[in-house]
Protein backbone atom coordinates (compact mmCIF):
# COMPACT_ATOMS: atom_id res chain seq x y z
CA UNK A 1 0.00 0.00 0.00
CA UNK A 2 1.37 3.11 -0.87
CA UNK A 3 0.11 6.47 0.37
CA UNK A 4 0.34 10.37 -0.37
CA UNK A 5 -1.09 13.55 1.36
CA UNK A 6 -1.47 16.96 -0.24
CA UNK A 7 -3.10 20.38 0.55
CA UNK A 8 -3.75 23.36 -1.03
CA UNK A 9 -4.79 26.80 -0.05
CA UNK A 10 -4.86 28.19 -3.37
CA UNK A 11 -8.41 30.30 -4.05
CA UNK A 12 -8.51 29.21 -7.80
CA UNK A 13 -11.08 26.38 -7.85
CA UNK A 14 -8.91 25.00 -11.14
CA UNK A 15 -5.40 25.53 -9.82
CA UNK A 16 -6.44 24.04 -6.35
CA UNK A 17 -7.75 20.98 -8.42
CA UNK A 18 -3.68 20.82 -10.48
CA UNK A 19 -1.98 21.31 -7.93
CA UNK A 20 -3.36 18.30 -5.73
CA UNK A 21 -3.97 16.47 -8.56
CA UNK A 22 -0.28 16.78 -9.74
CA UNK A 23 0.66 16.15 -6.60
CA UNK A 24 -0.78 13.13 -6.08
CA UNK A 25 -0.28 11.34 -9.92
CA UNK A 26 3.05 9.87 -8.88
CA UNK A 27 1.60 6.98 -7.18
CA UNK A 28 -1.38 6.45 -9.42
CA UNK A 29 -3.63 6.55 -7.10
CA UNK A 30 -6.96 3.69 -7.03
CA UNK A 31 -8.66 5.82 -4.68
CA UNK A 32 -8.52 9.59 -3.76
CA UNK A 33 -10.41 10.28 -0.14
CA UNK A 34 -10.79 14.65 -0.59
CA UNK A 35 -11.93 17.35 2.26
CA UNK A 36 -12.60 21.04 1.12
CA UNK A 37 -14.06 23.86 2.61
CA UNK A 38 -16.70 25.40 1.55
CA UNK A 39 -14.61 28.77 -0.26
CA UNK A 40 -14.78 26.94 -3.24
CA UNK A 41 -18.77 26.89 -3.37
CA UNK A 42 -20.10 27.05 -6.12
CA UNK A 43 -17.51 26.02 -8.09
CA UNK A 44 -16.48 22.39 -6.95
CA UNK A 45 -16.70 21.42 -10.69
CA UNK A 46 -13.82 23.39 -11.69
CA UNK A 47 -11.51 21.79 -9.46
CA UNK A 48 -12.64 18.03 -10.20
CA UNK A 49 -11.82 18.85 -13.79
CA UNK A 50 -8.79 20.24 -13.25
CA UNK A 51 -7.73 17.15 -10.41
CA UNK A 52 -8.82 14.20 -13.50
CA UNK A 53 -6.82 16.70 -15.78
CA UNK A 54 -3.85 16.63 -13.78
CA UNK A 55 -4.31 12.41 -13.20
CA UNK A 56 -4.43 12.03 -16.45
CA UNK A 57 -7.46 9.42 -16.05
CA UNK A 58 -11.13 9.65 -14.35
CA UNK A 59 -10.95 5.79 -13.74
CA UNK A 60 -10.02 6.82 -9.88
CA UNK A 61 -12.93 6.67 -7.28
CA UNK A 62 -12.78 10.18 -5.70
CA UNK A 63 -14.55 10.35 -1.77
CA UNK A 64 -15.21 13.36 -0.04
CA UNK A 65 -16.58 16.32 1.45
CA UNK A 66 -17.01 20.19 2.87
CA UNK A 67 -15.64 20.44 6.04
CA UNK A 68 -15.49 23.46 8.88
CA UNK A 69 -11.52 23.54 7.41
CA UNK A 70 -8.79 21.29 6.75
CA UNK A 71 -6.48 18.87 8.68
CA UNK A 72 -2.98 17.28 6.80
CA UNK A 73 0.20 16.78 7.35
CA UNK A 74 1.69 19.96 6.94
CA UNK A 75 -0.58 21.79 9.06
CA UNK A 76 -4.24 23.01 9.69
CA UNK A 77 -6.22 25.19 7.67
CA UNK A 78 -9.21 27.08 8.33
CA UNK A 79 -9.95 27.33 3.87
CA UNK A 80 -8.34 24.91 1.56
CA UNK A 81 -8.56 21.40 0.26
CA UNK A 82 -6.61 18.23 1.51
CA UNK A 83 -6.07 14.64 -0.50
CA UNK A 84 -4.81 11.67 0.43
CA UNK A 85 -4.12 9.02 -2.44
CA UNK A 86 -3.98 5.98 -1.96
CA UNK A 87 -2.85 2.69 -4.18
CA UNK A 88 -2.81 -0.97 -3.14
CA UNK A 89 -1.55 -2.12 -6.81
CA UNK A 90 -4.29 -3.96 -7.01
CA UNK A 91 -4.58 -5.79 -3.82
CA UNK A 92 -7.73 -3.79 -2.61
CA UNK A 93 -10.59 -3.68 -4.65
CA UNK A 94 -12.66 -0.33 -4.03
CA UNK A 95 -16.04 0.62 -4.69
CA UNK A 96 -18.41 3.27 -3.45
CA UNK A 97 -22.68 4.16 -3.31
CA UNK A 98 -24.66 7.31 -2.48
CA UNK A 99 -28.35 7.63 -1.70
CA UNK A 100 -29.84 11.01 -1.27
CA UNK A 101 -33.40 11.97 1.24
CA UNK A 102 -31.15 11.83 4.34
CA UNK A 103 -33.51 14.72 5.10
CA UNK A 104 -36.89 13.00 4.54
CA UNK A 105 -35.39 9.46 6.22
CA UNK A 106 -31.78 9.36 7.71
CA UNK A 107 -32.20 5.92 8.65
CA UNK A 108 -33.77 4.23 4.93
CA UNK A 109 -30.91 6.49 3.15
CA UNK A 110 -28.52 4.79 5.06
CA UNK A 111 -29.57 1.29 5.06
CA UNK A 112 -30.07 1.73 1.53
CA UNK A 113 -26.51 3.22 1.09
CA UNK A 114 -25.35 0.21 2.83
CA UNK A 115 -27.33 -2.47 0.73
CA UNK A 116 -25.77 -0.61 -2.40
CA UNK A 117 -22.30 -0.38 -1.16
CA UNK A 118 -21.87 -4.34 -0.43
CA UNK A 119 -23.86 -5.56 -4.08
CA UNK A 120 -21.02 -3.18 -5.36
CA UNK A 121 -18.18 -5.16 -4.11
CA UNK A 122 -16.33 -7.98 -5.52
CA UNK A 123 -15.93 -9.64 -2.15
CA UNK A 124 -16.55 -9.13 1.64
CA UNK A 125 -15.78 -5.79 2.45
CA UNK A 126 -13.36 -5.32 5.43
CA UNK A 127 -12.87 -0.99 5.38
CA UNK A 128 -15.59 1.18 5.07
CA UNK A 129 -16.29 4.78 5.16
CA UNK A 130 -19.27 6.56 5.91
CA UNK A 131 -20.28 10.57 5.19
CA UNK A 132 -23.13 12.22 4.90
CA UNK A 133 -24.50 15.82 4.57
CA UNK A 134 -24.35 17.52 7.87
CA UNK A 135 -26.80 20.53 7.36
CA UNK A 136 -30.06 17.45 7.07
CA UNK A 137 -28.81 14.36 8.40
CA UNK A 138 -29.54 12.70 11.58
CA UNK A 139 -26.13 10.93 12.49
CA UNK A 140 -27.58 8.82 14.75
CA UNK A 141 -30.14 7.38 12.47
CA UNK A 142 -27.51 7.66 9.73
CA UNK A 143 -25.31 5.20 11.92
CA UNK A 144 -28.40 3.30 12.83
CA UNK A 145 -29.26 2.86 9.02
CA UNK A 146 -25.76 1.41 7.98
CA UNK A 147 -25.63 -1.18 10.72
CA UNK A 148 -29.03 -2.98 9.90
CA UNK A 149 -26.65 -4.14 7.05
CA UNK A 150 -23.02 -3.86 7.78
CA UNK A 151 -21.48 -5.70 10.81
CA UNK A 152 -18.23 -4.83 11.28
CA UNK A 153 -16.59 -1.07 12.32
CA UNK A 154 -17.12 1.77 9.77
CA UNK A 155 -16.29 5.52 10.46
CA UNK A 156 -16.69 8.71 9.08
CA UNK A 157 -18.78 11.22 9.55
CA UNK A 158 -21.28 14.40 8.96
CA UNK A 159 -20.04 17.01 6.17
CA UNK A 160 -19.88 21.15 6.95
CA UNK A 161 -20.26 24.25 5.74
CA UNK A 162 -18.07 26.66 7.53
CA UNK A 163 -20.20 26.84 10.54
CA UNK A 164 -23.16 28.42 8.32
CA UNK A 165 -25.13 25.05 9.10
CA UNK A 166 -27.25 25.66 6.20
CA UNK A 167 -25.82 23.55 3.23
CA UNK A 168 -22.49 20.89 3.07
CA UNK A 169 -21.43 18.47 0.36
CA UNK A 170 -20.60 15.14 -0.17
CA UNK A 171 -18.52 14.18 -3.01
CA UNK A 172 -18.37 11.42 -5.29
CA UNK A 173 -16.61 10.65 -8.56
CA UNK A 174 -16.16 14.60 -9.64
CA UNK A 175 -19.90 15.18 -8.57
CA UNK A 176 -21.43 17.55 -5.11
CA UNK A 177 -24.46 16.21 -3.48
CA UNK A 178 -26.55 18.13 -1.06
CA UNK A 179 -28.98 15.93 0.90
CA UNK A 180 -27.27 12.38 0.89
CA UNK A 181 -25.21 9.89 2.47
CA UNK A 182 -22.58 8.07 0.76
CA UNK A 183 -20.10 5.12 1.86
CA UNK A 184 -16.65 4.23 0.56
CA UNK A 185 -15.62 0.45 1.26
CA UNK A 186 -12.14 -1.34 0.29
CA UNK A 187 -12.22 -5.27 0.25
CA UNK A 188 -8.97 -6.82 0.24
CA UNK A 189 -5.39 -6.86 1.99
CA UNK A 190 -6.22 -3.45 3.82
CA UNK A 191 -5.27 -3.41 7.95
CA UNK A 192 -6.56 -0.61 9.87
CA UNK A 193 -7.89 0.30 13.30
CA UNK A 194 -10.41 2.69 14.56
CA UNK A 195 -10.52 4.67 18.12
CA UNK A 196 -12.32 7.65 19.73
CA UNK A 197 -12.20 9.75 22.14
CA UNK A 198 -13.58 13.61 23.27
CA UNK A 199 -11.89 14.06 26.52
CA UNK A 200 -14.76 15.44 28.20
CA UNK A 201 -15.86 14.13 31.30
CA UNK A 202 -19.99 14.03 32.85
CA UNK A 203 -20.35 16.14 35.88
CA UNK A 204 -23.23 16.18 38.02
CA UNK A 205 -26.30 13.95 38.13
CA UNK A 206 -27.97 11.65 35.27
CA UNK A 207 -31.06 12.33 33.79
CA UNK A 208 -33.38 10.69 31.95
CA UNK A 209 -34.68 11.96 27.96
CA UNK A 210 -38.57 11.50 28.63
CA UNK A 211 -39.74 13.43 25.89
CA UNK A 212 -38.44 14.02 22.37
CA UNK A 213 -39.30 14.26 18.93
CA UNK A 214 -35.99 13.52 16.30
CA UNK A 215 -33.44 15.77 17.28
CA UNK A 216 -35.26 17.70 19.50
CA UNK A 217 -35.07 16.53 23.22
CA UNK A 218 -37.68 18.44 25.07
CA UNK A 219 -37.73 17.24 28.58
CA UNK A 220 -35.29 15.39 30.60
CA UNK A 221 -36.16 13.70 34.24
CA UNK A 222 -39.54 15.85 34.78
CA UNK A 223 -37.52 19.13 33.27
CA UNK A 224 -37.44 21.40 30.09
CA UNK A 225 -34.11 20.13 28.81
CA UNK A 226 -32.56 23.57 28.87
CA UNK A 227 -33.21 24.19 32.47
CA UNK A 228 -32.30 20.24 32.97
CA UNK A 229 -28.68 21.32 31.45
CA UNK A 230 -28.69 25.00 33.10
CA UNK A 231 -28.97 23.28 36.77
CA UNK A 232 -25.90 20.65 36.04
CA UNK A 233 -23.70 23.98 34.47
CA UNK A 234 -24.75 26.21 37.07
CA UNK A 235 -25.74 29.24 34.28
CA UNK A 236 -28.65 29.11 31.65
CA UNK A 237 -27.75 28.04 27.86
CA UNK A 238 -27.14 30.32 25.16
CA UNK A 239 -26.44 31.08 21.68
CA UNK A 240 -22.32 30.72 22.35
CA UNK A 241 -22.83 26.74 23.70
CA UNK A 242 -24.32 25.66 20.30
CA UNK A 243 -22.25 22.96 19.04
CA UNK A 244 -19.69 23.35 22.40
CA UNK A 245 -21.58 21.86 25.71
CA UNK A 246 -22.41 18.49 25.33
CA UNK A 247 -24.72 15.94 26.82
CA UNK A 248 -22.81 12.09 27.45
CA UNK A 249 -25.44 9.93 25.89
CA UNK A 250 -24.48 6.29 27.67
CA UNK A 251 -25.35 3.32 25.72
CA UNK A 252 -27.49 0.58 26.80
CA UNK A 253 -26.00 -1.32 29.84
CA UNK A 254 -22.53 0.55 29.88
CA UNK A 255 -21.51 3.50 31.80
CA UNK A 256 -17.98 3.15 30.76
CA UNK A 257 -18.25 4.72 27.26
CA UNK A 258 -20.95 7.10 25.88
CA UNK A 259 -21.30 9.32 23.21
CA UNK A 260 -21.72 13.18 22.89
CA UNK A 261 -24.04 15.50 21.87
CA UNK A 262 -24.02 19.06 21.36
CA UNK A 263 -26.99 21.79 20.78
CA UNK A 264 -27.77 22.66 17.52
CA UNK A 265 -30.97 24.99 18.22
CA UNK A 266 -32.09 26.42 21.52
CA UNK A 267 -35.90 26.69 21.81
CA UNK A 268 -36.89 29.97 23.91
CA UNK A 269 -40.67 29.21 23.77
CA UNK A 270 -40.66 25.61 25.07
CA UNK A 271 -37.21 25.66 26.41
CA UNK A 272 -36.26 22.58 24.00
CA UNK A 273 -32.92 21.89 23.06
CA UNK A 274 -32.43 20.25 19.54
CA UNK A 275 -28.89 18.29 19.24
CA UNK A 276 -26.49 17.37 15.98
CA UNK A 277 -28.25 14.14 16.00
CA UNK A 278 -31.03 12.29 17.69
CA UNK A 279 -31.53 10.63 21.14
CA UNK A 280 -34.16 7.73 21.93
CA UNK A 281 -36.62 7.86 25.26
CA UNK A 282 -35.25 6.61 28.21
CA UNK A 283 -31.54 7.29 27.36
CA UNK A 284 -29.44 8.29 30.53
CA UNK A 285 -27.36 11.47 29.85
CA UNK A 286 -25.24 13.58 32.05
CA UNK A 287 -23.78 17.07 31.20
CA UNK A 288 -20.28 17.54 30.54
CA UNK A 289 -17.40 20.15 31.04
CA UNK A 290 -13.47 20.00 29.72
CA UNK A 291 -10.57 22.81 29.68
CA UNK A 292 -9.33 23.37 26.55
CA UNK A 293 -6.18 20.90 27.68
CA UNK A 294 -8.66 18.16 28.43
CA UNK A 295 -9.80 18.77 24.50
CA UNK A 296 -6.39 18.32 23.57
CA UNK A 297 -6.00 15.21 26.18
CA UNK A 298 -8.66 13.73 23.54
CA UNK A 299 -6.11 13.19 20.77
CA UNK A 300 -3.76 11.15 22.87
CA UNK A 301 -7.06 9.03 24.45
CA UNK A 302 -7.81 7.87 20.94
CA UNK A 303 -4.22 6.72 19.99
CA UNK A 304 -4.07 5.64 23.79
CA UNK A 305 -6.27 2.60 22.37
CA UNK A 306 -3.64 1.96 19.22
CA UNK A 307 -0.76 1.14 20.39
CA UNK A 308 1.84 -0.41 17.77
CA UNK A 309 1.94 -3.38 20.72
CA UNK A 310 -2.03 -3.96 20.37
CA UNK A 311 -1.81 -2.15 16.56
CA UNK A 312 0.18 -5.32 15.04
CA UNK A 313 1.81 -3.11 12.75
CA UNK A 314 3.32 0.29 11.86
CA UNK A 315 0.67 3.16 10.87
CA UNK A 316 1.43 4.26 7.45
CA UNK A 317 -1.47 6.63 6.91
CA UNK A 318 -4.06 8.26 8.99
CA UNK A 319 -7.66 9.57 8.19
CA UNK A 320 -8.78 12.14 11.50
CA UNK A 321 -12.40 13.56 11.68
CA UNK A 322 -12.81 15.90 14.61
CA UNK A 323 -15.61 17.66 15.46
CA UNK A 324 -15.55 21.57 14.53
CA UNK A 325 -16.72 21.88 18.08
CA UNK A 326 -13.63 21.23 18.88
CA UNK A 327 -11.69 23.48 16.78
CA UNK A 328 -14.17 26.65 17.79
CA UNK A 329 -12.90 25.78 21.74
CA UNK A 330 -9.12 25.95 20.15
CA UNK A 331 -9.49 29.42 18.96
CA UNK A 332 -10.94 28.25 15.54
CA UNK A 333 -7.42 26.45 15.00
CA UNK A 334 -6.71 22.48 14.69
CA UNK A 335 -3.07 22.58 14.46
CA UNK A 336 -3.38 21.87 18.40
CA UNK A 337 -5.13 18.76 17.56
CA UNK A 338 -2.17 17.41 14.84
CA UNK A 339 0.50 19.19 17.00
CA UNK A 340 -0.56 16.41 19.75
CA UNK A 341 -1.57 13.96 17.26
CA UNK A 342 2.09 13.78 15.82
CA UNK A 343 3.59 14.05 19.14
CA UNK A 344 2.23 11.12 20.21
CA UNK A 345 3.05 8.74 17.26
CA UNK A 346 6.33 10.13 17.10
CA UNK A 347 6.94 10.73 13.60
CA UNK A 348 4.54 12.17 10.31
CA UNK A 349 2.93 10.38 8.27
CA UNK A 350 0.36 10.89 5.34
CA UNK A 351 -2.77 12.22 7.10
CA UNK A 352 -5.93 14.43 5.86
CA UNK A 353 -8.70 14.88 7.77
CA UNK A 354 -11.62 17.55 8.36
CA UNK A 355 -13.96 19.10 11.16
CA UNK A 356 -17.14 18.06 10.83
CA UNK A 357 -20.52 18.33 12.20
CA UNK A 358 -20.89 14.99 13.72
CA UNK A 359 -18.27 11.75 14.35
CA UNK A 360 -19.12 8.49 13.31
CA UNK A 361 -16.95 5.59 14.76
CA UNK A 362 -16.56 2.85 17.52
CA UNK A 363 -14.39 2.57 20.39
CA UNK A 364 -11.57 0.20 20.63
CA UNK A 365 -10.60 -2.35 22.89
CA UNK A 366 -7.45 -3.48 24.02
CA UNK A 367 -7.62 -6.79 22.39
CA UNK A 368 -8.48 -5.26 19.39
CA UNK A 369 -12.23 -5.92 19.30
CA UNK A 370 -14.73 -2.91 18.34
CA UNK A 371 -17.75 -1.26 20.37
CA UNK A 372 -20.91 -1.10 18.26
CA UNK A 373 -20.26 2.12 16.60
CA UNK A 374 -21.77 5.35 17.32
CA UNK A 375 -22.82 9.01 16.53
CA UNK A 376 -20.80 11.43 18.51
CA UNK A 377 -20.26 15.26 18.86
CA UNK A 378 -16.83 16.87 20.29
CA UNK A 379 -15.21 14.06 19.57
CA UNK A 380 -11.92 13.35 17.68
CA UNK A 381 -11.88 10.10 15.57
CA UNK A 382 -9.11 8.28 14.03
CA UNK A 383 -8.05 5.52 11.85
CA UNK A 384 -4.72 4.60 11.16
CA UNK A 385 -4.19 2.35 8.05
CA UNK A 386 -1.03 -0.13 7.53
Amino acid sequence: MRYLSSKSTLTDPYRAGLEIGTALAEIAPEVILLFASMSYDPDFSEFFEALYDALGTKSVTVFGGTGDGIYETSGAENYGVCALGISSDGQVSWSAALEQGVQADSFTAAATCARKAIMACPAPATFHMVLADGAKADGHAIVNGIATEISGPFFGGLTGDDRKFTSSKVFLNGQEYEDAVAILTGCGDIDFAINADSGWTPIGTEGIVEDNVGCEIRTISGQPAQDFMAGQLGKPLSESDIGVVPLAVYHAGSTEHFSLRTPAQLHADSGAVTTFGSVEQGTVVRVCSASREDVIGGVSGALDGLTLDSLGFIPSAAIIVSCAGRKWLLADRGDHELSAFFKYLGHDIPLIGFPSFGEIGPFRHGDGTFTTVSFHNMTFVVCLLR
